[in-house]
């Protein structure tokens, strides 16, 4: 059963990153509260309530929106969230404003700061003690920074606590690439610090910061980092992470529960499809999720995904999506897009009505819904139309991370190693064309095939990945991913025909440019099914993008660059105007040139009050987004 995380004290709230309060101003208050364990516990539990919060709640969804899932409802005539939906986001937007996320962190720089001292004071709070505590809050105040650069890119980089209203707050952003280090940095002292996955039984598996949780947010890190970087060694580090969490979950007492069908020969050991909706249902917390958000009353989510207000008959949220998502269609700009999609469960029960006629206003399901659907004995799935449920009592947590995730984390790794493993051997074929003696041929193409042999190796153990996730969601057990297709001929040198080996060799080689192709979309797609309107969406296309445009400096803020800004990849640019089906997508999308149209204007107010900071060059002091770059 899910418990409540204590709340601590009311003047605990922190408003702003600038001029906050945190602690009150009494000496007596502050010297009297760091004495026992107790205290620096509850400290701990009021940063995470203080994440689970509405307003981070709502800036999870709506910041993300700006994907090809959500479309807004316009008959709100909310807007903040139209100005969004239609690429013209003005400086004074309230979700501009990044307040809240500042407040985990100053409670998570509070417990870092002062809970060392605790141990010279009560000799129940350990060394052991003190260590999982600081662990979870630098792997909060990382995941908080994560958000923050991916949505704002240059932040200000605050490490100590702000006690004071009277404090001088007056911070520069930091280059995002200065950030991404402090991340990483504080993700790699602390991520064995925190207690293991499998030796907490009850909520705080996945309402606290544990070891698997961890482990995902530095995959999801070094990820992101070597999609900006082209970085093979961060790639790698990203798969040693997602390896960790597998051999971790292998490992564990008891082990999780075993696979019906033996599909899982990675070690993750997923739910079939017809428990596939019990990592939303109400409670949460599920044997495949490794950290959520913890709610006991999920107000922000109810208003974004199924009523925006209590008294309303009808459903009527925030957000809809489109038939991108909510039907299966052979065209490709969907993301059911074959027949036998028809047997997916995930579809049906991430969508109300799903692959019903219609065009735009379909109900997200997932998340919204008390249980899943039931499942017959037949293949066939039968879909639910939008149903009533209580307002109130809306207790539906978060999924940061969970093992599917992971999965295709891992998967997307491996496909960009292979591709830059590829790039990096380029030299070999151009050698063997040169070659002008049998033995150097031989010689040179024996190396190519090591090198194919590797690749190879990658794009299927990718491809395995996304497979086992597409098979374990469909009532017939058949994927449409299929991992053998990317196996090579691996036969070595015979003796005899050598000219046939060098040239099966190069021409394997040459078809690695395709196959990455292919094999990157696939885990773009497969992450579209598996992982829809939980916040992931928007950072996956932002990977893509980065990884198929130049120019980009991570070294240096946007304000700082003078005009000469990355221009956005095309492909990543219709797959977001794709969502705008009833038109008009192509004329949103022409509003997003460059690379800091991709990022949230920091909010006017923030900019008045501290003049050390400098605006997303793109938009003008309390206007939109202007037209010149």
């Amino acid at each position: 059963m899910k418990k409540i995380l204590s709340v601590i004290l009311s003047s605990f709230a922190l408003v702003s990153c600038v001029d906050t309060v945190l602690l009150p101003d009494d000496k007596t208050v502050e010297e009297d509260f760091w004495q026992t364990k107790t205290d620096v516990e509850m400290m701990v539990n009021g940063a995470y309530s203080s994440m689970a919060t509405a307003n981070i709640q709502s800036r999870l969804v709506v910041w993300t929106s700006r994907s090809d899932e959500l479309n807004v409802n316009t008959a709100l005539n909310n807007s903040n969230l139209n100005q969004i939906y239609s690429a013209n986001i003005q400086t004074t937007n309230a979700y501009n404003s990044w307040g809240d996320l500042y407040a985990v962190i100053n409670n998570c720089n509070l417990v870092i700061s002062k809970s060392e001292s605790v141990m010279n004071i009560d000799p129940n709070y350990l060394e052991g003690d003190h260590q999982n505590n600081v662990a979870q809050m630098k792997a909060l105040r990382s995941l908080c920074y994560f958000y923050l650069i991916r949505v704002f890119r240059d932040v200000p980089l605050i490490l100590e606590p702000y006690k004071e209203s009277s404090a001088e707050m007056n911070v520069s952003q930091s280059a995002p690439a200065v950030v991404l280090d402090q991340i990483i940095a504080d993700l790699e002292e602390v991520k064995n610090n925190t207690l293991s996955s499998q030796n907490v039984s009850n909520w705080k598996r996945c309402g606290y910061f544990t070891r698997d949780g961890v482990y995902a947010l530095l995959a999801d890190v070094y990820l992101w980092k070597a999609s900006i970087y082209g970085d093979e060694s961060s790639y790698d580090k990203c798969i040693e992470c997602c390896n960790t969490i597998r051999n971790n979950r292998i490992n564990a007492a008891g082990g999780q529960r075993p696979s019906a069908f033996d599909l899982d020969d990675d070690g993750f050991n997923l739910n079939m499809y017809a428990n596939f909706y019990n990592l939303f249902a109400t409670g949460g917390n599920d044997d495949e999720s490794l950290f959520e958000l913890q709610y006991t009353d999920n107000t922000a989510l109810c208003n974004l995904f199924f009523k925006y207000k209590k008294d309303l008959r009808t459903p009527a949220p925030q957000f809809y999506t489109n038939s991108v998502y909510a039907q299966i269609s052979a065209d490709d700009a969907h993301v059911f897009n074959h027949a036998n999609y028809s047997k997916d469960a995930r579809g049906f029960e991430s969508v109300y009505s799903f692959n019903v006629a219609g065009d735009d206003g379909f109900m997200v399901r997932k998340m919204v819904a008390n249980q899943g659907l039931l499942y017959t004995a037949s293949s066939d799935i039968t879909g639910e139309a939008q149903g009533e449920r209580e307002y109130t009592g809306y207790d539906q947590n978060w999924i940061i991370y969970r093992v599917s995730d992971v999965m295709l984390m891992k998967a997307e790794a491996l496909v960009q190693k292979a591709a830059l493993r590829a790039a990096a051997n380029a030299n070999i074929v151009n050698e063997i064309a040169a070659a002008t003696t049998a033995q150097d041929s031989l010689n040179l193409a024996n190396q190519l095939l090591e090198v194919n042999k590797g690749i190879a190796q990658c794009n299927i153990t990718a491809a395995r990945q996304a497979q086992i996730i597409s098979t374990r969601a469909r009532t017939d057990m058949l994927s449409e991913i299929d991992s053998t297709k990317y196996k090579i001929n691996d036969t070595e040198y015979s003796g005899s025909n050598l000219a046939a080996f060098v040239r099966t060799q190069v021409n394997t080689y040459n078809g690695f440019s395709s196959t990455a192709k292919d094999l990157e979309k696939l885990v773009m797609d497969e992450r579209a099914r598996e992982l829809c309107f939980e916040g992931k969406r928007w950072f996956d296309l932002l990977r893509y993008n980065y990884r198929h445009t130049t120019g980009v400096n991570y070294n240096v803020i946007l304000g700082a660059q003078g005009g000469a800004f990355a221009q956005n990849y095309d492909e990543m640019l219709k797959l977001i105007a794709r969502k705008y089906t009833s038109g008009g997508g192509t004329g949103v999308t022409a509003k997003m040139p460059t690379e800091p149209y991709l990022y949230m204007p920091i909010i006017q107010s923030e900019i008045e009050v501290n003049p050390a900071l400098v605006q997303n060059p793109v938009y003008t002091d309390g206007g939109t987004t202007e037209k010149n770059y």
